[in-house]
């Protein structure tokens, strides 16, 4: 060390900090190095391993198992047990009401059961044979005949689930798969079947049992009693360990449930109007269990056949075809919880004294999108009033599209002009041959759909699930008009899951196509007509989905009471209404 120069003082310790310093440099630059190597790939592509990583790296411990691997349990990295090998973990078929549910089984009806919720002690009964009829239990005196889907040693073990011992499978009819029980089903059908939750399809009606309704997304799945369960039992303590985990992964897990309920013929005018006045509340008409059951689906839709206004006073209760209303109706449609309405109908253009014309059908779909309620089949011009509505629930788009046959030849929307999606390519054809009469009558062969099937293989595109709504056919009449029967098929054919049907003002047949439902005519929803008593009956179809496949429905038949209100129906007047549906055919 040299000396100090005269004069200056030097500090002690200012060599120990350069070397402090030096050394928390290299320090960091070591510690940047280490990291570095560790994260940058090798020549191979995987990250680098320091020296000693392959001491230390603890490789996930194989765990094997006895018995039958659960589906769920595909995805675990469990490896069967070879003889004379210890197992962690065994399955084994459990006892009802234990172990976990791996797969749930529904029992299903056809419409022409008549009925869609038991309890315990009638399915019991029903499946036993003790009820011959299912008019035992509030349905048709049709014969119930007892199938399972399914091989006869696999529903003793699920059958066992209701409690009540062995059943006599002699009396059962099998089928290999949902797909053949589907094609004995008919609508009027007596058969009662017990089915693999994933093989339900339309016309199967699921039943409901002691309240708890697994394919509409009500009660516990693991309480339901119609499961295949098993046990998982822990051999070792790595078995132990895991156990929980692989029981969740193997449990029943339910579908994505949407259901769709949609109505008839919505019309609060004339002595309707006056009926709703006189109570003093807007939302009188729904303001019911119709309207409650209503506002609880994911997707209530309906058709409008009138229009709503304000540009002139609704007529009252009297004797005209000039069909309106103001627009306080709304009140009634948003305490129901409508979410969608087509307004592709023959009196969207009725405006009273006003003489409105299109202003009034416009005016309709302002009122009812302020409202927070979608319109679909009419618009300013042709492309408005083709155009579709999404709506997504569950994470499953579903579409919607409105056409009419009715009046479209007069009110259709043209490529510049406003009006309602006609059905037609062109009414000329119809037109120009005599007779002269609304294009509705003429004959199907008459009936081009290339535009409306193109509309809709568009939206199937687009969407999960596509719904049809059309006002087609005859009134006054369960049976479809030949033009109907064209057109809903060719909509189910275009790719349409759910196609329904509306303006006979009486409920239609109704049939399943494929994997579609098609509801020709639910009858009068809300409406003042009561020449007749089927003027005052219909139905809320009701559309259940697992994820986008269409997996079941239902038919609540309902009757308008004090011309304004629907109300569900009950006894003899809930069966003929069902009746008329299921027993007029498709022809």
């Amino acid at each position: 060390m040299e000396p100090a120069a005269p004069g200056e003082r030097r500090n002690p310790w200012l060599p120990w900090f350069a070397a402090s310093v030096a050394a928390c440099c290299l320090g960091f630059g070591f510690l940047a190095w280490s990291i570095f190597a560790a994260v940058s790939p090798g020549r191979d592509g995987t990250a680098a391993s320091t020296p000693g990583d392959a001491a230390t790296a603890t490789p996930a411990p194989v765990l094997r198992y006895r018995g039958v691997l659960p589906p769920g349990a595909a995805g675990l990295g469990l490896v069967a047990a070879g003889p004379g090998e210890a197992a962690d973990l065994a399955f084994e078929p459990a006892a009802p009401g234990e172990g976990v549910p791996v797969r749930l089984f529904v029992a299903a009806a056809a419409p022409g059961a008549g009925v869609d919720a038991l309890t315990r002690e009638e399915l019991i009964g029903a499946l036993r044979g003790e009820a011959s009829s299912w008019a035992a239990f509030g349905g048709f005196a049709r014969r119930v005949e007892p199938a399972f889907v399914g091989e006869p040693a696999e529903a003793q073990g699920v059958l066992a689930g209701l409690g009540a011992g062995t059943f006599d499978l002699s009396r059962f009819r099998f089928f290999a798969t949902a797909e053949e029980l589907r094609a004995a089903l008919t609508l009027d059908s007596g058969i009662l079947a017990v089915v693999p939750f994933e093989g339900l399809r339309p016309p199967m009606v699921a039943l409901a049992v002691d309240g708890a309704d697994p394919a509409r997304g009500y009660g516990d799945p693991g309480a339901w009693p119609l499961a295949e369960r098993v046990s998982v039992r822990a051999l070792t303590a790595a078995g132990e360990e895991a156990r929980a985990r692989v029981e969740a992964a193997i449990a029943w897990a339910p579908p994505p449930v949407t259901r769709v309920v949609a109505t008839g013929d919505i019309l609060m005018s004339r002595c309707t109007l006056t009926a709703i006045r006189a109570t003093g509340d807007w939302a009188s008409p729904l303001r019911s269990p119709v309207g409650d059951f209503l506002a609880a689906a994911d997707i209530a839709a309906g058709s409008l056949d009138g229009s709503i206004q304000d540009y002139a006073e609704p007529y009252g209760c009297v004797s005209t075809t000039n069909l309106t209303s103001p627009p306080e109706v709304i009140g009634a449609l948003t305490y129901a919880g409508f979410d969608v309405l087509t307004v592709a109908t023959n009196h969207v253009f009725d405006c009273a004294d006003g003489g409105c014309g299109a202003k009034a059908m416009l005016r309709t779909i302002e009122l009812l999108r302020a409202a927070g309620i979608a319109t679909v089949g009419g618009g300013r011009n042709l492309e408005e009033a083709l155009a579709p509505v999404v709506l997504e629930r569950n994470g499953v788009r579903f579409g919607f599209l409105g056409f009419d046959d009715i009046a479209a030849e007069e009110i259709g929307a043209t490529a510049t002009e406003p009006g309602t999606a006609p059905l037609d390519d062109s009414y000329a054809d119809e037109q120009s041959t005599p007779p002269r009469e609304p294009a509705f009558y003429k004959p199907a062969e008459m009936l081009s759909l290339t535009r409306f099937e193109a509309a809709i293989r568009a939206l199937k595109a687009e969407a999960d699930v596509v719904v049809v709504l059309v006002q087609s056919g005859f009134e006054d009449t369960h049976t479809p008009s030949p033009r109907s029967i064209k057109a809903l098929r060719a909509a189910a054919d275009a790719g349409a899951d759910l196609v329904v049907g509306n303006q006979a003002h009486w409920v239609q047949a109704a049939e399943v196509r494929g994997g579609a439902f098609i509801a020709y005519a639910l009858g009068n929803f809300i409406f003042d007509q009561r020449w007749t008593p089927e003027h005052t009956q219909g139905y809320l179809l009701e559309a259940t989905f697992h994820g986008a496949k269409l997996a079941t429905i239902r038919m609540l038949p309902y009757r308008i009471e004090g011309q304004y209100r629907p109300m569900f129906a009950e006894g003899a007047t809930r069966l003929k209404v069902i009746a008329d549906v299921i027993e007029t055919p498709v022809e």
